[in-house]
């Protein structure tokens, strides 16, 4: 096609205005990125951060493991998207002479056209489907009122009808064709730079820049805070704390509500919402103010377990945990009002634990168990019990099967004549100074014992003790074990007995801390497969587990405010599945659930069966 010299220049004017346009939009936000201090390191392990965004962002994994139906058509548009990147530069070339596509296949042109006609067809199929969901399908659309989401449906499915038009360069009107495709193009610039679609340039780079594990939290340098002569900040305590790398969150966000279907205080009718307080940050771009009330609610923090489930599910990156921790540093530590575990914070201030509980108890329920004292260069595994294992009286059983079998298999095992709590939840609820002062003490009783291998039925104690006390001490390593680990090794080598089941139907609950955060799913059931049992998933199983409620001191806390308590609504899920049986790995779990099912039981107590009684 031969294009006028006024065409040449109209084309270059729109171009150098859909240039300012983007420079207009994207200035400010990269303005307010760049304002925020760094929090760490977010370019080390280039390799595995690269393998990740090509799996996540190319390959559209999470976004399809998510909703499989609704993800696949978004990755179909997504790499119609990416496919047409060469037509589209080829569009734009053209009437300035040049032919990229000719230089780069030669003879081949033809069959590029074509295999990208096959690709726009799909896309059509995807973007219609995404359409209909979105908008004449409102009870399962995460937001069916937005406009713009609409409109970028409609700018799509006619930049493809006008591509596959031109392919007929015998049809009429193929000049005016032309225009529309090249004005669609153009049009589409303001619109994504401007709406909830800007994440389709930001969000592939804020899952290169994402955090490796989920809640991969760092500690607060309270020595250099201390011998500050200025004010420093605690955490998030106003919008002008707000690093760089949660700005980006903010900007990142699709609005795509996955967080919040997964959020177990969501899901239960309480005020947290995952979404809201994301996109509340973006509407704060640009203000000053308290985070706190700004950003996300008293209530609303103080709802939070700590799953994880909100950033494990996010397809752009977004790190949840980071918000909802830094928010509560700055209630613990500089506002000094509106913590939610106050009780449990003095209780382990005042007696080493949040129960309340005594030496004297502890030291009587290791003789009554006659548990054995840990000795150093003689002893294989430190056997961490916990502060619920010890404290709580509904957990002697799962103690007392752990010990029988470990005892059966021939295990070197042993206890610290004193235990303090991990600090797990301490550091969820905020209060820096006193996880850092409890995992200081057990890191020199941990030292001083030559301690080097952990084994423990609490995910919490398990996750502290392997991925956080190391970044308080480089030189701290113990290989951390959960007691369904070793089970399942012991029962793979013979070590323990193998059993029939009783012909009970049993599920399993997946602790958070042990599924989501440490990746620990097959040990559980292999054990409950090795003991003859007819197991049954949850609907919410794995990845998708859902909360028991106890996380970020919810086991000690009582319910306020509005919604059901979130054990209530997983002990509802757990008894309309009509197993006879419920089998976790997790002190805190199995003391929130029980009740959900005719018997709840320690996975080490369902294996042991009566012999450990």
């Amino acid at each position: 096609m031969e294009f006028a010299l006024w065409e040449k220049g109209l084309l270059l004017l729109l171009l150098a205005a859909t240039a300012a346009v983007a420079v207009r939009e994207v200035a400010p936000k990269l303005k307010y990125v760049v304002a925020g201090a760094p929090d760490r390191v977010r370019t080390d392990q280039l390799v595995s951060r690269l393998g990740r965004t090509i799996r996540e962002v190319l390959f559209q994994t999470r976004v399809i493991s998510g909703r499989p139906v609704v993800g696949t058509l978004h990755a179909v548009v997504f790499i119609g998207f990416l496919c047409f990147a060469l037509e589209t530069i080829d569009h734009f070339a053209e009437p300035l002479g040049l032919h990229l596509l000719v230089g780069l296949f030669g003879d081949g042109v033809q069959r590029f056209k074509s295999v990208l006609a096959v690709v726009a067809v799909l896309v059509m199929i995807g973007i219609s489907g995404l359409f209909i969901r979105r908008f004449f399908m409102p009870s399962i659309s995460p937001d069916p009122r937005s406009w713009t989401s609409g409109l970028v449906a409609i700018m799509i499915f006619l930049l493809i009808a006008s591509y596959l038009y031109g392919l007929d360069e015998t049809a009429p009107g193929q000049r005016l064709n032309w225009w529309l495709h090249a004005l669609l193009i153009m049009g589409f610039v303001p619109l994504i730079l401007h709406s909830k679609h800007f994440h389709i340039i930001v969000g592939p780079i804020n899952v290169f820049l994402r955090n490796q594990r989920l809640g991969q939290h760092l500690p607060l340098d309270l020595e250099a805070i201390a011998a500050a002569e200025e004010d420093t900040s605690l955490g998030l305590e106003s919008l002008a704390d707000i690093p760089w790398k949660m700005r980006l969150d903010f900007l990142s966000c699709v609005e795509c509500k996955r967080c919040t279907d997964q959020c177990p205080a969501a899901n239960s009718g309480q005020e947290l919402n995952p979404r809201e307080f994301i996109l509340a940050g973006r509407s704060s771009m640009g203000q000053e103010g308290s985070f706190i009330g700004s950003v996300i609610s008293e209530t609303a923090l103080g709802q939070c377990t700590s799953c994880g489930a909100c950033e494990n599910i996010c397809p752009v990156g977004i790190e949840h945990t980071q918000l909802l921790i830094g928010a509560k540093r700055a209630q613990a530590m500089a506002i000094g009002q509106g913590m939610v575990a106050d009780d449990f914070l003095q209780k382990v201030e005042r007696h080493g634990n949040p129960l309340g509980g005594s030496r004297a108890a502890r030291k009587q329920l290791l003789q009554d168990l006659g548990i054995p004292i840990y000795e150093p260069g003689a002893t294989d595994y430190l056997l961490w019990l916990g502060c619920v294992a010890t404290y709580n009286e509904e957990s002697r059983g799962s103690v007392a099967a752990l010990v029988h079998l470990l005892r059966q298999a021939n295990v070197s095992f042993g206890v610290l004549e004193e235990e303090s709590c991990s600090g797990h939840h301490s550091r969820r609820q905020g209060e820096e100074f006193q996880f850092q002062t409890l995992a200081g003490e057990n890191m020199e009783r941990f030292s001083s014992q030559g301690i080097t291998r952990i084994l423990s039925s609490c995910p919490h104690c398990l996750h502290t003790f392997s991925r956080e006390y190391p970044t308080l001490d480089e030189s701290f390593v113990v290989e951390t074990t959960h007691h369904s680990e070793l089970l399942a090794q012991l029962l793979q080598a013979g070590s323990l007995p193998q059993k029939d089941g009783d012909g009970r139907t049993v599920t399993y609950h997946d602790p958070c801390y042990l599924g989501r955060y440490e990746q620990v799913y097959e040990p559980p059931r292999d054990v409950i497969a090795a003991s003859g049992g007819r197991f049954a998933e949850l609907p919410r199983s794995r990845a998708r587990s859902f909360c028991c409620g106890g996380g970020a001191a919810g086991f000690a806390m009582t319910h306020e405010g509005e919604g059901t308590r979130v054990d209530q609504k997983r002990k509802q899920e757990i008894a309309d599945s009509g197993a006879q049986v419920l089998v976790t790995g997790c002190p805190e779990c199995k003391m929130m659930l029980g009740g959900a099912a005719p018997e709840t039981l320690d996975i080490a107590e369902y294996l042991a069966g009566d012999a450990s009684l």
